[in-house]
C-alpha cells in the first residue's frame, strides 16, 4: 500500500480513536444543586432535654475531620436544647460545646496537626499561643502531575508550580513558585529530589509552606517533561488564637490547654421549626423539622465541585474480619437517607472483607448487604415512600413487583415561589410551570405544566386550591406526578401575580424491582418481601489500598486508606451537576438567552475555612479541563471517511 495512504489511514484510526475517547463515561455520583446541605446527626430524645447532638470525628466523619490514613480526627461537638415548653428551641450559654486535640504526624515525627471546624489544619505553635494553618494540599506518593516544560500546575490560594526547563544531561528541573502570577521562589531540583518553600508564620523557626518531589525529568525528542508529586501546601494565613478568646468566633469564648482547643457559647441560640440556625460562625447548622420533634447539625457546601463525604469509618477488627462496615439512616445521615420531618430512613448497609491474611482486602459472595424498608406517610395515609440508595422515593407498587419513583420535589407550605403571568419556573426533570393568565374577579389562574418545553398539561385553579396531574406509572389508577398549591392569585395595578406553594414531584422514570433480579444493579441480587428491598453482592469484591473500590452500582464507594488499615464507606457528590434542588423563575421569553452562573466566590464561614472535602486536585492551567462535548455518532465516522476520500484524492494527485 502507498505510504502517505497508509499514514492517512494512520491518521484517521487515531482521529476515530479520539472521538471514542470524547465519549462521556456515566457517573453513578450523587449530583446535586449548590448550594447542598447534607445532615451529619440527628439527635437523641432523653426525658429532660429536648435536643441531645452529640457528634464525633470517628462516629459523624462527613460533619467532622476524619484523617483515614492517621486514623484521627479528635473534634467532638455537642449541644443541648431546653428544660420545659419555655425553653424547648434554646440552647443555653455553655450548653453548645465544640472541642478538639492535637496529634502528632506518624510519617514526620514533631508536625503535629489539629482539626479545626472540620478541615485539618497544620499546628505552627500550640504553648501559649496557638498558631494553625490550614492544610491545602495533602498528598501522597500515588498524586502525581506531569508538566511540559513551560507549563504551570494551579493550586489552591493562588499558588502554581511553573517547570521552567530541564537539564538533559544532570536530570535536574528548574522550578518557579508563584502566588498570584507573582514569583516567590525558584530552584534547581534533581530528579528524585525536594522543592520546599519556607516563611516565618510566627514559629522559632520558618515553617514548610510547600513540599513536593521532582519524581522524574524527561527528556523526549519534541517535549521535555517533568513529574512532581506528594504536593504538601499549607496556607500562610495563619488562625491565631489565645486562651480566653471571645472575638475569633463571635458568640463563642475559647479555652486553650496542653494539646486542645475548646470553646463555649456565650449567649443563648435560638432555634427555628423548619428552619436551620447557624452555629459556630457558620460552619455548622442546627436544622429543625417542621413539627420542632427533631433537630440535627447539618454542615452546606456551597461552592460547585466534586466532594467525597466519609459516611462512616470501620469498627475494630474482631476475629478474622479485617473491615468491618455498618452504617443506618439514623446513624449515618449524610451517606444514607434520612427523612427529619417524618424522623425516619430505614436504610442499612454492611460490608464485611476478609478472613485471614489471603482475604484481607476481598469482601466475599454475600458480605456485602443492602436493605431499605418502606414508610407510611403520616400527612398522607395511602401513600407510602422508601429510601433507595440514599435518596427518597415513592412507591408507586409493592406488592410482588416494586416500582418506585424518585422524589424530585418535597416542600412543604413554607416553600412558595413568586410568579407573574408570563413567567415561568423551572423544577427538575426539565418539568416547569408557567402562570399564562388570572381571572381578576374570580381569583383563578390559568397554569401549563410543561416538559421538557411541551405542554403536557393545563388548569384553571381557584385561589386556594391544587393543580395536580396525574399519569399511569404502572399502580392500579394513575399515579400524581406533580401536586402544587395555588396560594394567592393578585391583580395589581402593573403586575399580575401568582403564588404557588407546596411543590410535590416524582420522576416519571420508574425503578421496576422484583424478587430475585440480578440486573437492577450489576453484581447485586435483590430479594423482596413484604415492605423491603434487600440485596447482596453475587461476587467477590476487590479493595485496594489508598485507593476507592465502587458498591452498589457506584453509589457508594469503599476508601482503604494507603497502609491498608482502616476503611471508610464514602459518597462522591457533584455540587451543582444535578437536578435543580430550588425552583427557579424565569420570564417566558420567544428566544431563551444563554447566562453564565456566578458564584459569590464565599464560603459561608467567619474565618474561612473551605467547605468538607478530600484535597483538592490540582490542574495545569494549559490543559483546562474539557466542556462536555456531545456525544458522536455515526456523523463522525462520515466524518472521517470524507477526509480520507480528500486525502486520498490529493495524494494521488501528487503521485
Amino acid at each position: 500500500m502507498n505510504k502517505k495512504i497508509s499514514a492517512v489511514l494512520i491518521s484517521a484510526l487515531m482521529v476515530l480513536t479520539m472521538f471514542t475517547a470524547l465519549v462521556p463515561s456515566a457517573s453513578a455520583a450523587k449530583e446535586v444543586a449548590a448550594p447542598y446541605e447534607f445532615i451529619g446527626v440527628v439527635n437523641t430524645t432523653t426525658p429532660t432535654d429536648f435536643f441531645n447532638l452529640a457528634a464525633t470525628s470517628a462516629g459523624n466523619p462527613s460533619l467532622l475531620f476524619y484523617d483515614l490514613d492517621d486514623e484521627i480526627g479528635q473534634e467532638e461537638l455537642t449541644a443541648i436544647s431546653g428544660s420545659g415548653a419555655d425553653a424547648e428551641l434554646t440552647i443555653g450559654e455553655g450548653n453548645l460545646t465544640y472541642s478538639t486535640t492535637n496529634w502528632e504526624d506518624p510519617e514526620t515525627p514533631g508536625d503535629y496537626y489539629v482539626a479545626w471546624l472540620g478541615a485539618k489544619y497544620f499546628v505552627i505553635t500550640n504553648t501559649s499561643t496557638w498558631r494553625i494553618s490550614e492544610k491545602l494540599f495533602d498528598e501522597d506518593d500515588n498524586d502525581d502531575h506531569l508538566l511540559r516544560v513551560g507549563e504551570s500546575l494551579s493550586l489552591a490560594d493562588g499558588w502554581g508550580i511553573t517547570a521552567l526547563e530541564i537539564d538533559v544531561d544532570g536530570g535536574e528541573a528548574w522550578i518557579s513558585l508563584t502566588q498570584d502570577g507573582e514569583e516567590v521562589d525558584n530552584e534547581v531540583v534533581t530528579e528524585g529530589f525536594f522543592f520546599i518553600y519556607e516563611e516565618d508564620l510566627g514559629a522559632s523557626d520558618d515553617t514548610v509552606v510547600i513540599n513536593f518531589t521532582v519524581e522524574t525529568v524527561f527528556a523526549g525528542m519534541n517535549t521535555n517533561l517533568v513529574k512532581v508529586s506528594n504536593i504538601d501546601l499549607i496556607s500562610t494565613e495563619v488562625v491565631e488564637i489565645k486562651n480566653g478568646d471571645d472575638d475569633v468566633i463571635d458568640g463563642y469564648t475559647i479555652a486553650t490547654t496542653t494539646g486542645t482547643l475548646s470553646m463555649d457559647n456565650d449567649d443563648d441560640v435560638s432555634l427555628a421549626g423548619d428552619d436551620v440556625t447557624d452555629i459556630l460562625g457558620g460552619r455548622f447548622g442546627i436544622r429543625v423539622n417542621e413539627p420542632e420533634t427533631m433537630a440535627a447539625v447539618v454542615r452546606t457546601i456551597t461552592e460547585p465541585g466534586t466532594y467525597e463525604l466519609i459516611g462512616i469509618v470501620n469498627a475494630t477488627p474482631t476475629g478474622d474480619e479485617f473491615f468491618n462496615l455498618a452504617a443506618t439512616s439514623a446513624g449515618n445521615p449524610a451517606l444514607l437517607f434520612y427523612d427529619l420531618d417524618d424522623e425516619i430512613g430505614q436504610e442499612e448497609l454492611t460490608a464485611i472483607s476478609g478472613s485471614g491474611a489471603d482475604a484481607e482486602l476481598t469482601i466475599g459472595e454475600g458480605n456485602l448487604t443492602y436493605s431499605t424498608s418502606d414508610w407510611e406517610d403520616p400527612e398522607t395515609p395511602g401513600d407510602y415512600y422508601v429510601a433507595w440508595l440514599g435518596a427518597k422515593y415513592f412507591v408507586v407498587t409493592n406488592t410482588s413487583t416494586w416500582r418506585i419513583s424518585e422524589k424530585l420535589f418535597d416542600e412543604d407550605d413554607n416553600d412558595d415561589h413568586l410568579l407573574r403571568v408570563g413567567e415561568s419556573l423551572s423544577l427538575a426533570d426539565g418539568w416547569g410551570l408557567t402562570a399564562l393568565e388570572i381571572d381578576v374577579d374570580g381569583g383563578e389562574a390559568w397554569i401549563s405544566l410543561t416538559q421538557d418545553g411541551e405542554e403536557i398539561d393545563n388548569e384553571v385553579v381557584t385561589e386556594g386550591l391544587f393543580f395536580v396531574y396525574e399519569e399511569d406509572l404502572g399502580a392500579s389508577t394513575d399515579t400524581v406526578v406533580i401536586n402544587f398549591t395555588v396560594e394567592t392569585v393578585f391583580a395589581g395595578m402593573n403586575t399580575n401575580l401568582v403564588k404557588v406553594s407546596n411543590i410535590d414531584l416524582i420522576s416519571t422514570e420508574v425503578v421496576e424491582i422484583k424478587n430475585g433480579d440480578d440486573d437492577v444493579i450489576d453484581g447485586y441480587t435483590i430479594t423482596t418481601t413484604t415492605g423491603t428491598l434487600t440485596m447482596d453482592n453475587d461476587d467477590d469484591v476487590s479493595l485496594a489500598g489508598d485507593d476507592v473500590t465502587d458498591i452498589l452500582g457506584g453509589r457508594f464507594g469503599i476508601r482503604v486508606n494507603e497502609p491498608e488499615t482502616m476503611a471508610a464507606i464514602v459518597q462522591e457528590v457533584i455540587v451543582g451537576g444535578g437536578a435543580t434542588a430550588t425552583a427557579t423563575a424565569t420570564p417566558v421569553s420567544p428566544t431563551a438567552t444563554a447566562t453564565e452562573v456566578g458564584t459569590n466566590g464565599e464560603d459561608g464561614t467567619e474565618d474561612g475555612t473551605a467547605a468538607p472535602t478530600e484535597a483538592p486536585t490540582a490542574e495545569p492551567t494549559e490543559e483546562p479541563i474539557p466542556e462536555p462535548t456531545p456525544e458522536p455518532g455515526f456523523e463522525a465516522v462520515f466524518a472521517v471517511a470524507g477526509l480520507l476520500a480528500v486525502a486520498y484524492l490529493v495524494l494521488r494527485q501528487r503521485d
